[in-house]
Formats: C-alpha cells, structure tokens, sequence
C-alpha cells in the first residue's frame, strides 16, 4: 500500500502504520476512514460536536470489551500479568506475557492506531468549539463539551502512556501530512493529560441524564490516578477527596443490598448474598439505577455491534463468545484435591507431579489427572483468560470472611452442564457417581467461574446459541477505586494510618479483616486492588505506573522497581518451558511497556522516534 495514499485517506498520525494487522483486517480496517469528519463540513454546530463526542464514547465500547480481535480488547485489563494471563489452547497459548510480541505485531498496532484515531477527531473538535463561530445554548454548554473533549483525550492518552510508555502528545489539530511527531516522555504526558483533567474537573457537570458520559466525578477520579503517577500526592488526595466527601456530587460505597435482585438472600447455588454482590447483577451498574458507587460506566446493548459473520459480540452479550472469554472451563480436575489445597491456604497447581490421576468408568484419563477433550483441549477452554493461582487463592490467604473472595463472587466448586439438568441436579449425580472426581458432559465442565463476569440466570436461548444473550454495562470508574488511589496517595506521603482507613472502607463492605497501618505497603494495596478491582480495572496501566518511575524514584514507599515485571515473576502463571521443562513466567525486564509499531517509526521520516529498549534494537529508556 502506497504510504501517502495511506495517510491521506485517513489520520495523520495513526496513518503511518501501513498494512494489515493481527486485530482486523485490511478491508475493515478502510472502513474506519468514514469516521474520520471533515472540519469544513463538520464541527459547526453544538449538535455536530455532541456526535463527534458520541464517536469517542463509541471507540470506548469497541476498544475494552467489544470486538474481541484475538483478546486485544483485555489486554488493558492483563493479558499474563499478576492476576490473570490469556491460556490459549492447551493452557499455554499466551502464557505470561504475549510470545513474541514485537513492534509489528497486530496487539501494538491495535491498540495505538485505533486510540489516535479519537485523539485526531477530539483535537479537531477542540479547536471547533474555540475557534468556530457555533451557536450555543450557553456558556456553560461550550465549557461542558469542551471539558468532555478534554477528558476524553485524557483517557485514551493515559492508556497509551500505560501500555507504550512516552508517546507524541499531540494536542493541536492537524491537517494534512505531519512526519515529524516528537516522542514525548512519561512525565510529559502524564503532565499534559493533568492539565487536561483539571480542566475537566472544573468543568463538567456533576450529573447526566445520559448514562456513560463523563461527570465531575470521573474527571478528578482519574486525575487523582495521574496526580499519583507524577508523584503529586497532595493533588491526588485533593482531586480524590472532592470524589469522596459530596463535592463531585453524592456518591458512596453500596453497603446495604438493592438493586434487581435484592430480594433475594442467596443465589441459585446457596450462597449468601451482600451488596458487593448486587454491584455486578444485570440492571444495576448504572448511578441512575440506585447506584451511587458508580462514577462512569460504560454502556452495552446486544445486537449493537457485529462483525459481519462472526455474530454480535459485546460484553457479557453472548456466553459462548465474550463472557466465555473471563471464565476458563477447567475439565477434569480433581476436585478433593482442589478442595484439600484450599481449606490448606494451598494454590492448585493444574500441571506436574500434583495432580492426581483421574479415572472415569474404569479409563485412565491421563497421568497428569488432565485429558483432552473432544476439541482437543487440554485442562482449559482456550482462548480463555484464566485467573492466576494468586487470585485464586494466594490473595484471599488468611481471610476466610472476605465476601469478595467466597463462592458467591469466584466459584471454586466444580459446576456441570449436562443436557437440560440444572446444574445443582448435575452437580449432585456426577459427585454421587464419581465422588472425588469433577467430569463433564462433554465440554462443559466450569471452573472456576467469577460470578462479577457471569450470570446465575439465564432466560430461553436464542437461535443457534445454546446459552441465553444478555447484556450489561460495565464500569470503567467506580467509587471504592477512588478510596484506593487516595490510599495510595496517603501511603506516598507516609501517612499509613490514613491509607489504611481508607482501605478499610474498602474491606468492611466486604465483611474482610480490617488492615492496620503496619499493614500498609504498596504491594498490599495493589493485592486490595486485586481482591475488589478484578477485570475491572486496568491491571496493565496500574502495573506499568508504578514501574521504573521517574517521579517515584525517591520515594521510599512507591519506588519498587520495574513492579510489573517483578509481580509477574512473583506471581504469574508458571507454565512448562517448551524448550527446557522449567517452569517460569515468560517475560523479559523491558516488558513493563509495549513497543512502538514499526509502521509509525519507519514512516515518521522527519524525526527520529526511538524505539522502546528490548525491541527491535530499541534504547529508549522509558525511567528517564
């Protein structure tokens, strides 16, 4: 493809990457220049910018949990990170970090192409509502749509810098052919993207009518995240607080049961019920729903979206697809074990000499205690992002009383599907039948299972799926982070006690043993994290912030070193090396940061953009 025809028919920036890539194809990918407005013809009106703002909420949908695109959608929240890694076929396809990711690979292209692409039209919009001659409804409008411009240029920017490193800023609009982006570094980026927040929190309204536009609340929750990266405590325990104490608006940790189905004592299965657990039930995300702990949720309906032939594929739309996708099917495991290990504080280990063999009507299923399936699977249904050994069980050690850890919230139990039996019906004959051993009717035995991502009830199946559509929104921000990133904050400065007060508002909801301030450290925070935030937050971003920092490099508290990089380690999913058996996480010390697309770099002929050292012969060295 001819690289000026390429830019010229679609965004400057993101342009320079030639080529298809491992996310989409190229036809697809031609189909995105019809997003792209003309200023001539756009940007003059109130309501053509509300449009334009609408396409970046759009791209928001598209890019965390909507066309799946080979799991690029989730690697924001940690595809082979601390607490859960993509398993691929065999239980191995992604290990612990992405095998063989370099600067042409279709995850690097994905996720930097596809977010320019808003950032170009938000600075085109920018510059309408300060330069055009729009009639507005006040004042006020004209600030709130451009603090929302702001903000969402914040957003994309902040998760560029998480996965990358120091990007181009670019902040003006752009006409015409630009080959001469300067990198900008981390500390530069989150700099900007603070000035961006701080417009937006002063700026926009409190409340919407709209459910998933931004508020307030949502503007200072994240610059609270930046005010932390930039080692700015006392701004992020500033913009925090506004969140916390009415200021942004009323917003408070869910504590008392509502929602869908608060009537309701325990679920399908037995297990009690509380508030953490009506947080993630179908028709209560939303703060319009009675839920004053969300701050920005974005919003999903079935059937919004399809990828012409591959079905509708939204988040938590269609089990088989995109629900399927958080929730490894673990086959043939041997459940007393699993059980014995837990009540022992153990983690399970799928592979090696501690499985147990399993043997079903007589046939040995394998030596392992792991057999393929009829689709050749082993141990885990693939692709699938499993739950590390960590989260399952590692993080909940000790505290036994912890809703957020029970099985209500993670199923640790083993659950069949056998033809139209319930599972508790399925359950009961497959254990009376084979009482140490958890079978499946063919592929369909479930564990573990994370009740956040999944739901309980399903109504009549729809045609050509065997399992019920259903939709729901998802939060991006909600209020018990924000009590986390002021913690984080209060620990910055050394004031444990403070920290853990407010990790403790935390833990209570939860019915968790209360921390103390000789308990504070950032390891326990991002473990808190962890327990409350999984696949909810950006485990990449929050990991890559904290790892070989700059602005932390002096504060004793913060400064860990290369965090991501150690926690994997530490904490990831340990696999057989192919090569030599040990069993080690597959990632390299650079890897706290993905490189730069090799498109980009080649074609940005008017400067020089080093790569990221550990790539492709890169040596930008992301700690300065």
């Amino acid at each position: 493809m001819n690289i000026k025809k390429y830019i010229l028919g679609t965004v400057a920036i993101m342009m320079m990457l030639t080529g298809p890539t491992g996310c989409q194809n190229d036809n697809a990918f031609l189909e995105e220049k019809s997003y792209t407005l003309n200023t001539s013809t756009f940007y003059n009106s109130a309501a053509d910018i509300e449009m334009a703002l609408n396409y970046g909420y759009a791209r928001i949908q598209y890019l965390l949990m909507g066309v799946m695109h080979n799991n690029c959608s989730w690697l924001l929240m940690g595809t082979g990170l601390d607490t859960f890694n993509g398993t691929g076929q065999n239980g191995i396809g992604s290990t612990n970090f992405i095998q063989g990711l370099t600067s042409s690979d279709g995850f690097v292209d994905h996720w930097f192409r596809n977010q320019y692409y808003v950032i170009y039209d938000i600075n085109k919009v920018i510059q309408a509502i300060d330069t055009k001659n729009i009639e507005w409804r006040s004042e006020t409008q004209k600030q709130e749509y451009k603090a929302e411009a702001l903000f969402l240029r914040a957003w994309f920017y902040r998760n560029l810098v998480g996965l990358f490193g120091g990007v181009p800023m670019v902040t003006e609009a752009i006409d015409g052919i630009t080959l001469d982006f300067p990198r900008n570094t981390r500390t530069e980026c989150w700099e900007a993207i603070k000035k961006d927040l701080e417009y937006a929190a002063a700026n926009l309204p409190k409340t919407t009518n709209h459910p998933g536009r931004a508020v307030k609340a949502a503007a200072d929750h994240l610059l609270a995240e930046v005010c932390n990266s930039l080692g700015d405590f006392d701004g992020a325990i500033a913009a925090a607080s506004r969140v916390i104490d009415g200021t942004d608006g009323e917003y408070h940790l869910m504590k008392k049961r509502f929602g869908s189905r608060a009537s309701e004592a325990t679920d399908r299965y037995g297990h009690t019920l509380n508030s953490y657990w009506d947080l993630f039930q179908i028709g209560n995300q939303n703060y319009s729903d009675g839920n004053k702990e969300a701050i920005w949720v974005c919003q999903y309906n079935y059937g919004t979206y399809s990828t012409g032939g591959g079905g509708n594929t939204w988040w938590r739309c269609r089990y088989n697809q995109a629900e399927a996708a958080f929730n490894a099917n673990i086959r043939y495991q041997n459940r007393q074990k699993t059980h014995d290990d837990y009540n022992e504080g153990k983690p399970f280990n799928l592979y090696g000499e501690e499985a147990i063999n399993v043997w079903v009507d007589g046939e040995k299923l394998s030596s392992n205690g792991i057999r393929p399936d009829s689709l050749g699977t082993i141990g885990v249904y693939g692709p699938a992002l499993r739950p590390t050994n960590y989260f399952l069980w590692q993080v909940w050690k000790g505290d036994k009383k912890d809703f957020r850890g029970s099985e209500a919230m993670i199923q640790k139990n083993t659950y069949l599907i056998s033809g139209n039996k319930t599972w508790p019906q399925a359950i009961k004959e497959a254990f009376e039948k084979y009482p140490k051993v958890a079978i499946a009717a063919d592929t369909t035995g479930i564990w573990p299972r994370l009740w956040k991502l999944s739901t309980d009830k399903r109504g009549t199946s729809s045609a050509g799926n065997s399992w019920e559509q259903y939709n729901v929104d998802w939060y991006i921000m909600r209020l018990a982070e924000t009590y986390l990133l002021r913690a984080e904050a209060y620990l910055g400065k050394g004031n444990l006690a403070a920290a853990s007060t407010d990790i403790n508002e935390v833990r209570s909801r939860s019915g968790a043993v209360a921390c103390s301030a000789g308990d504070v450290t950032l390891d326990y925070i991002l473990d808190e994290r962890a327990r409350e935030l999984f696949a909810e937050e950006h485990r990449w971003v929050t990991l890559s912030r904290f790892s070989n920092n700059p602005n932390l490099a002096s504060n004793s508290y913060l400064n860990k070193g290369n965090v991501l990089v150690d926690r994997v380690k530490k904490y990831g999913w340990n696999y057989p090396n192919a090569t030599d058996g040990v069993k080690r996480p597959n990632i390299g010390d650079h890897q706290y940061v993905f490189p730069l697309p090799i498109g980009f770099i080649q074609a940005n002929t008017g400067s020089e953009i080093p790569q990221n050292a550990g790539y492709d012969g890169g040596t930008y060295d992301n700690s300065k």
